[in-house]
């Protein structure tokens, strides 16, 4: 039985001219391939490199916009882009010609991705939750008002506020990730009780190799962890759990309390001016009020300096949100929470208190919003089996992944974050 990490079989890739005349198989011409996602952008990516034996860009040709069908068997099973799915060539790289051997590299990304370049959101949505808004834009600016099984395949978390707004000749990439840190979660409190904001703020945008996402960070946190990964010496054939060991991993970031403060995350105040009524609001908002331990990673809560952490280190100025007008010409609530920014901001940053990359044998199920349990081994201080270290190992949010296709070295690559430290149960 062979490595989990020596594992390829392309079934097939071939790319299409625009109007779908001529096809070209590239199945037996690539040297290597690596499939990406993020889940701060709104868009999957590929890179394929190719080395043919026969001019592929004078016989397509290739100009950009051409689809790709690209179908690989893996050790953790099929991994396919055709139909809705399929990747289109927006940039060519790396040229290299002989006379024996065409060589060069494909850059692809999905079909929205460049949709988007020559759509603009310009009218008035109504007021309904935001994941509405998100799935209407999508499906009209995207997709033409078909269906199409990147929104049903999809997740998109419910909002608890309505929201009403003008797109402003917006791209939809642009409004989407726009109305992101304007949605209150619906297990949520909004609003103010006092002079103190409530609830959390912030939603994410995204694209996996599901389809597309709205997700509140509050959600994707509460996932169950869908592996467990751990630190080992070395792939061994035959073995069972080849599939979930840690080949390699680095921390790149731990709680950095200057940029923390910086940027608001522990506590931070907003001024509200309403400019109808003449009137300023300070309204102050601490996270580690508004989040426990079930809508966190990590068993220990917000990790903060006792010194610094509950002090106020940011101040936010905004007017109120009541410029949209009604049905009948009257000037209306677009449906704003006062402190949605403030919330939004400290609820992304304390997301990266931790940052860890790690590679894996490759795993095409994986995919960016998925937890995953990390057990990393602590100083082995003399132990024959050291156990877990308990303030890097737990469960993490993957923010980005790779897949790298290549002969003998079939890995994926992950970078994980999460908002605390400590394992959960």
């Amino acid at each position: 039985m062979a490595s989990v990490i020596e594992v390829l079989k392309y079934n097939a890739v071939i790319i299409s001219t625009l109007d779908g005349s001529n096809q070209i198989d590239l199945t037996n011409a690539i040297t290597e391939s690596d499939y990406y996602e993020d889940l701060f952008s709104p868009s999957v990516m590929m890179t394929i490199d190719i080395a043919a034996g026969f001019p592929v860009l004078e016989k397509l040709p290739i100009v950009g916009g051409e689809a790709v069908l690209f179908d690989v068997e893996t050790a953790s099973g099929q991994f396919i882009r055709d139909k809705e799915f399929a990747m289109y060539v927006h940039k060519i790289s790396n040229i290299n010609t002989s006379a024996s051997q065409e060589s060069f590299r494909l850059h692809l990304c999905s079909m929205e991705y460049l949709t988007n370049e020559t759509s603009r959101v310009q009218r008035k949505f109504q007021k309904m939750t935001i994941e509405n808004h998100v799935i209407k834009i999508i499906r009209e600016y995207l997709h033409q008002n078909k269906q199409n099984p990147k929104v049903t395949n999809g997740v998109f978390d419910k909002t608890a506020n309505s929201y009403s707004f003008i797109g402003t000749v917006k791209k939809p990439f642009n409004v989407l990730t726009w109305l992101a840190p304007k949605g209150i979660p619906s297990d949520s409190k909004s609003g103010t009780d006092g002079t103190k904001a409530k609830g959390t703020s912030g939603f994410l945008f995204f694209e996996n190799s599901k389809g597309y996402n709205f997700r509140s960070i509050n959600n994707l946190v509460k996932q169950n962890a869908s592996y467990t990964y751990s630190t080992n010496d070395a792939i061994q054939a035959n073995t069972p759990n080849n599939a979930y060991v840690i080949l390699d991993h680095v921390f790149n970031r731990v709680n950095d309390l200057k940029e923390s403060l910086t940027l608001g995350t522990y506590s931070n105040v907003t001024y509200f001016y309403d400019v109808y009524q003449n009137r300023v609001d300070g309204i102050v908002y601490n996270i580690s009020d508004e989040v426990n331990s079930k809508s966190l990673l990590g068993s220990e809560g917000v990790a903060k300096s006792e010194l610094f952490g509950s002090r106020v280190s940011r101040i936010l100025v905004r007017t109120a949100d009541v410029g949209i007008l009604d049905t009948e010409g009257e000037k209306e609530d677009a449906g704003r929470d006062v402190a949605d920014m403030a919330k939004s901001f400290s609820r992304y940053n304390l997301l990266f208190t931790q940052s860890l990359n790690i590679m894996v044998p490759m795993n095409v199920n994986l995919k960016s919003g998925d937890v995953i349990k990390v057990v990393l081994q602590g100083a082995t201080s003399g132990k024959e089996s050291p156990e877990a270290d308990e303030k890097k190992s737990g469960n993490y949010l993957i923010k980005e992944l790779r897949h790298h296709f290549e002969a003998n070295k079939m890995v994926t690559s992950l970078k994980l974050v999460r908002d605390s430290y400590g394992i959960t149960e």
